[in-house]
């Protein structure tokens, strides 16, 4: 028969084969709207033959079109030759012959920069003589300018100044652009300042579907074997890939082979020789042209092939691989766009073409097999180097970047044990044969007696060589303790568990009589103890077989459910125990909500359903009235009704029996979350259109927020007094509106998209989850209280519980986190001072606006009030703990009663003052100025009286306090600590290091003296001066350091109020009372995981709950 599809090349807009699609119907809109566009996609999807098509539309309606083919200009011209190439092309497109001599206007116009007369061209030439209502520019082939030694990024400005011309000279609304192209906007732009795309439209051009290639029938249904299922099967092998479309049809019309048979045969099977015309050559050109880059390219897609699909963070390497054709993005993940590609480029190919570009192959594909455990597999050495030395410049996979890493601190961490190792068992050594040496030459005199030497000189070997073990094992434990707490930030249980099992190491090779200095590794303990003292990760969540969507956390707490990609919510009570699955949706569920009663769940799924369950996994209600995927559901505020947003552009709200009570119309891409105003009257939903919007019940729009060249709001939620309302957008950011539309926020700080967004119980937090892999705790300035890490890929959901103690994430690493978290109010970075009573049960602390805080032992707050001063330098307790006294910028003291009453107020400087204390008695106080003075007054009830004062530094006294017996003064400046007697005379001189002393202290007991620089290194000396133990801990700002009542214990309180204790007695036990705290915190962690608990059986035995 005659009739012929066309495989490859631009079909005419006639072609009886041409499938029109919905981005003919968008495109043909917008540009008749006016509206600049750009179709970006791979080759051969029909990009020209939809520019051919669109342009004789537009031409059969009175419109003046021309199009200019990149291809057809020199790609060796210079700057001016290209842009007179652009312009000549546009001469001849619109047969302008005659109306101009197009020489003599180049040549008048040569001493013009070449974009200057492109848009002269523009203005005096196109807009003049094309009569037709509206002129179109089609610029195909567009990603060829990349190949092109000069810049074009003033040809883009060119085009936005057209667009942006329109507010001032309206005839500029009848000319406008549409671009065409195998690239991405940023592709385009080599100075990432500029850009025209923020004023275009992107039109998505997909694969074909069942519906739209019904015409294809046409040609095969005279086959003599042809079956009604035929184009169906085309579809399910090709994904709807145009130019496979029309390839396998138009194979169908010339063999007699089944289907399957049919595309094994003359497409799969070496299809290198098949390839005519080249299409899959193409696709692998793509992916391996630049070896910088193909390492990284092919990672990403070996994992979509090993998962089935990955979350589509719409990054560079991602953009890079979705224009290989190769892969597609399909609710948000990518996916193989077919299942021939996927038989053509599977995982044996990746393999191949991984070793031909990887000179490891075999070791990283070895290490990958053992789990990533098996270190004998990495590098070291000159192969390492060999490998660092290939990898420069390159662009590689995750998994690449993994074993060189690992490669690199193995290669690393063996070197420095062997070097270490080697001195201590030298030293050692030496020193055992000189004194075994001497007792042998000293016992020469008499046989019995050298005979002894001997036996003895033997004996101290032996224990050197004990020495020599012990040092090599405490040299590693060591070397561990450093690099748990480089894991910790990123792994917080399990780097909690590997320092516990390097602690409890450490604790079975010291004595219980042995001190601190002597042991033979201390960064385990100090990495135990801050880990403890900053853990916030309490247990996973760990079952589900794909991505976590969506958390929901019951109101009493004592619930958490999840939703995945994999087709089930799971239900776990709050030590981590799954206690029922529910199953019934056919698809991915999107989104998971407990009723305000917590006795139902609502779920959304890509089932295009909605349902409401009780607990016992029974549905009870099913909603089906939406057309594509729903993406969240959320009850409201009474339970009564739920909300359901959906890939088809509405929101739905519904009774609990199934009806339909209102459909939300107005946005114009898909909705992706709503959210009920805490009185139940308005709704707010986040779409992909860049808005936001707020409804009424009845469907009225009451406000729109958002765009400004964002593209998309995944995530809104009203705060909890119902006057503001935040959301989470493609930009990276965070934004919290007033109900009026006023932007009040920003939340900056995450690398990627945020995905959710969520307010705090008491509405002073907000909480935000990232493809970045983190989720963010935010004030409401938009300042960044604390980051949650952990995750190993993107959060796409983060709540707070209803106490707001707690939090829990779920991630696309297919697993939820369960978070505690420390008193968010210590956390906000703009407290300026902190002070601990002496009985180390309340802690106060001051803000740079004069706000002071109370809180207790156990961080909760006792009371808030503010003061009359502001940029308060310095806060001490009065040793009743009844008072408080503050200083700062201005000169003067202030004391006041806890209960917020200013007491008394007097200047006691007229340059700021950085600290102040009161002695034992609360009947004098001390202050320290930033000209280095230091003041001693008494205090009465009138009017305080000045004793004594004296110059005890050059620079500011950033602390001071009085010594138990009240007599002496220590003073804290610069890289020194004073110790002085009451009339001003010098006692001692302590010096520390380059860093200012923030913090100073004598022990109760008055044997002691300790300070903290504001490195983080806290040092304790005896009375005389001696350094008896040094120790660092790693913390921003800290502001303090004092003794615990019994003296042994220092404690270190950082700008935060938190506390970090360390022990000056019985390290031995304190080994322990670490270790059982650790256990008590892994309590429901290990629960449920018995292989891990017989790990770390040190956690075995039962522990009583105690205070730390």
């Amino acid at each position: 028969m005659n009739y012929q599809y066309r495989v490859g090349g631009s079909l005419a807009y006639n072609h009886p084969t041409y499938i029109e699609r919905n981005a003919d119907r968008e495109l043909l809109t917008a540009l008749k709207n006016g509206q600049f566009c750009y179709v970006f996609n791979c080759r051969q999807m029909g990009k020209s033959s939809l520019r051919v098509r669109v342009t004789h539309i537009l031409q059969q309606s009175g419109r003046d079109c021309a199009a200019v083919d990149i291809t057809s200009l020199g790609s060796n011209d210079n700057l001016s030759q290209w842009y007179n190439g652009v312009i000549t092309r546009l001469f001849l497109g619109f047969n302008l012959t005659g109306k101009i001599n197009l020489k003599s206007w180049l040549r008048e116009r040569e001493d013009l920069p070449p974009v200057q007369r492109l848009g002269q061209f523009i203005e005096e030439v196109l807009l003049v003589y094309c009569r037709g209502e509206k002129i179109y520019i089609f610029i195909d082939e567009i990603d060829k300018i990349l190949s092109l030694q000069f810049s074009l990024d003033d040809f883009f400005s060119l085009i936005r100044y057209c667009y942006n011309q329109r507010a001032e000279n309206t005839q500029y609304e009848r000319i406008t652009f549409a671009l065409f192209g195998v690239a991405t906007p940023a592709d385009l732009i080599r100075e990432k300042t500029q850009t025209s795309f923020n004023i275009g439209q992107a039109i998505e051009l997909t694969g074909f579907n069942l519906p739209e290639i019904a015409p294809l029938a046409a040609g095969l249904s005279g086959q003599s074997n042809y079956q009604p299922d035929w184009l169906e099967k085309v579809i399910f092998w090709t994904g709807g890939q145009p130019f496979l479309t029309q390839k396998i049809c138009q194979l169908l019309l010339e063999s007699n082979l089944d289907i399957e048979t049919l595309i094994k045969e003359r497409i799969i099977n070496n299809w290198e020789s098949h390839d005519e015309p080249v299409h899959l050559r193409t696709i692998a050109d793509r992916l391996l042209r630049n070896q910088d880059k193909a390492g990284r390219l092919l990672g990403i897609y070996q994992q979509i092939l090993e998962k089935g699909a990955i979350l589509c963070d719409d990054s560079p390497e991602q953009g890079e691989l979705r224009l290989s054709g190769l892969v597609v993005k399909k609710d948000n993940q990518l996916v193989v766009y077919n299942p021939i590609y996927r038989e053509i480029f599977n995982l044996n190919w990746v393999e191949k073409q991984l070793e031909q570009l990887r000179p490891y192959s075999e070791a990283i594909a070895a290490w990958q097999q053992s789990n990533y455990t098996d270190e004998s597999r990495l590098l070291r050495g000159k192969a390492l180097n060999n490998a660092l030395d290939w990898s420069q410049g390159k662009s590689l996979s995750n998994l690449d970047y993994q074993f060189l890493t690992a490669s690199q601190n193995l290669d690393k961490r063996e070197a420095e044990i062997s070097l270490e190792t080697q001195k201590q068992a030298n030293k050692i050594l030496a020193i055992a044969h000189q004194k075994a040496t001497k007792r042998i030459k000293i016992g020469s005199v008499i046989l019995i007696a050298s005979l002894l030497g001997s036996l003895l000189a033997f004996v101290q070997v032996k224990q050197a060589w004990q020495q020599v073990e012990t040092a090599q094992i405490g040299i590693q434990l060591q070397r561990q303790g450093d690099s748990y707490w480089q894991q910790f930030q990123f792994e917080q249980l399990e780097s909690l568990i590997a320092a516990m099992q390097a602690v409890n190491s450490l604790k079975n090779i010291v004595t219980d009589d042995q001190t601190l200095g002597k042991y033979p590794a201390t960064s385990p303990i100090i990495t135990l103890q801050q880990i403890l003292d900053r853990i916030q990760e309490k247990n996973q969540l760990q079952g589900h077989r794909g991505t976590i969507y969506s958390v929901s956390i019951s109101s009493d707490r004592q619930k958490i459910a999840t939703a995945s990609q994999d087709g089930t919510v799971k239900i776990w009570n709050q030590k981590g125990e799954n206690i029922q699955t529910l199953t019934g949706h056919r698809g991915a569920v999107y989104s998971v909500s407990f009723s305000p009663d917590g006795q139902k769940i609502a779920t959304a799924s890509e089932d295009k359903t909605a349902k409401i369950w009780n607990l016992q996994g029974q549905i009870l209600v099913t909603y089906p009235d939406h057309q594509e995927s729903v993406y969240s559901v959320s009850f409201s505020p009474d339970g009564q009704k739920i909300v359901t947003t959906s890939r088809d552009k509405t929101a739905r709200l519904w009774n609990l029996s199934g009806q339909t009570l209102q459909v939300f119309k107005g946005h114009k891409r898909s909705i992706d979350a709503a959210s009920f105003s805490p009185d139940g009257q308005k709704i707010a939903t986040a779409s992909r259109d860049g808005t936001i919007k707020i409804w009424d019940l009845s469907g009225k729009i009451i406000l729109s927020l958002g765009k400004e060249n964002i593209e998309a709001f995944y995530s809104v939620n009203f705060s909890p007094d119902g006057q503001k309302i935040a959301g989470a957008a493609a930009d990276k950011t965070a934004k919290i509106w007033d109900l009026q539309g006023n932007l009040i926020a920003t939340f900056r700080g995450h690398q990627d998209f945020v995905n959710s967004v969520n307010f705090s119980p008491d509405g002073q937090f907000l909480i935000t989850a990232s493809s970045d892999g983190s989720a963010k705790i935010w004030g409401m300035q938009g300042e960044e209280i604390t980051t949650l890490r952990g995750h190993q890929e993107s959060v796409f959901t983060a709540v707070f519980s209803q106490d707001g103690k707690q939090v829990v994430t779920g991630s696309s690493d297919e697993t939820a986190k369960i978070w505690q978290l420390n008193n968010l109010n210590q956390a906000r970075t703009d407290n300026t001072s902190v002070s601990i009573n002496s009985q180390g049960n309340i802690i106060a602390i001051a803000n740079k606006d004069g706000q002071i805080t109370l809180l207790d032992s156990q961080g909760k707050k006792i009371r808030e009030f503010a003061t009359k001063m502001r940029s308060i330098y310095s806060i001490a307790f009065h040793p009743d703990s009844n008072q408080i006294a503050i200083t700062g910028r201005n000169g003067k003291v202030q004391i006041w009663s806890q209960k917020g009453t200013m007491l008394q107020e007097f200047t006691a400087s007229q340059v700021p003052i950085y600290s102040l204390a009161f002695n034992g008695e609360g009947t004098a106080i001390i202050t320290g100025t930033s000209e280095g003075k230091v003041q001693y007054w008494h205090l009465s009830n009138y009017r305080p009286q000045l004793i004594n004062s004296w110059t005890a530094d050059d620079n500011i006294i950033y602390d001071l306090v009085f010594s138990p017996d009240h007599q002496k003064i220590a003073t804290a400046a610069r890289g020194k600590i004073k110790i002085w007697d009451l009339q001003g005379n010098l006692f001692e001189e302590i010096k520390t290091d380059s860093f200012p002393v923030y913090g100073v202290s004598f022990s109760p007991d008055g044997e002691k003296i300790a300070a903290i620089s504001r490195d983080g290194t806290a040092r304790r000396w005896d009375m005389d001066g001696n350094l008896r133990s040094e120790f660092k801990i790693e913390e921003d700002i800290v502001y303090g350091i004092t003794f615990s009542p019994d003296s042994q214990e220092i404690v270190i309180i950082a700008r935060d109020g938190q506390k970090h204790r360390w022990p000056l007695e019985t390290e031995y036990n304190y080994l322990q009372k670490l270790l059982d705290r650790g256990c008590l915190w892994l309590e429901d962690y290990l629960r449920n995981r018995p292989e891990k608990r017989k790990a770390l059986s040190l956690c075995t035995r039962k522990i009583k709950p105690f205070t730390f």
